[in-house]
Parts: structure tokens; sequence; C-alpha cells
């Protein structure tokens, strides 16, 4: 890579899949979006994919809001993402989608 650009990912396969995301969690996401973030909801949660981690082994849930909805969103992320999650699956026997929502409710918590 080309001095200057170590910032920006490497090009690879970006896939793309039906996830239910947490309401307000995309709404959060849409508002840095449009208003604080030069990226794409799908890069956003893409990060926060990536920037997700279970330390020690531990995974700390959190309780969904009582009336909030979950809806089916087409998202986008890199392929070697969906194998991070994939391997979360397998070795921690949680759904992708509350992956999914977990390392977003995270990343917005800890920023």
């Amino acid at each position: 890579m080309q001095k200057g650009f170590s910032r920006f990912c490497p090009r690879e396969k970006w896939v793309n899949k039906n996830i239910e995301i947490e309401d307000s969690l995309y709404t959060e996401l849409q508002t840095l979006s449009e208003n604080e973030i030069d990226a794409s909801i799908n890069k956003l949660i893409d990060a926060c994919v990536e920037n997700f981690k279970i330390k020690d082994n531990t995974v700390i849930y959190y309780k969904k809001p009582e009336n909030e909805i979950s809806i089916s969103r087409s998202i986008r992320l890199r392929e070697s993402m969906w194998n991070k999650l994939e391997t979360l699956r397998k070795e921690y026997d949680i759904s992708i989608y509350k992956l999914i929502n977990m390392s977003i409710k995270y990343t917005l918590d800890n920023n």
C-alpha cells in the first residue's frame, strides 16, 4: 500500500446479508453517517464488527429495551468481518444478528 493511505482498508470482497438490527442502534448510526462521519451505515457497522472484542472469553449481554423493535436490513460487510462473526458464532454459540447488535452497542457506548 502506498504511503499516506494506510488509514484505508485493503480492498476485499463485500458480502450482502439481511440482518435484524435494533431500530434505535440503526438510527444512531444513521445520525452519525448523516451528520458527523463521512461513511455509509454499512461501513460504520463494518467498523463496529472490526472493533468488537470478547475479552477473556467473557460475553456481556445487554438487555434489549422493552419496546425496542428489530428491523431486517440489508447490510454489506467485508468478507473478513463476516468470517470474524462466523468464528465468534461458533465459539460462543451466539447468533450473528445478536453479535452485530452487540458490536454496534459496544462501539456506540465506548466512543
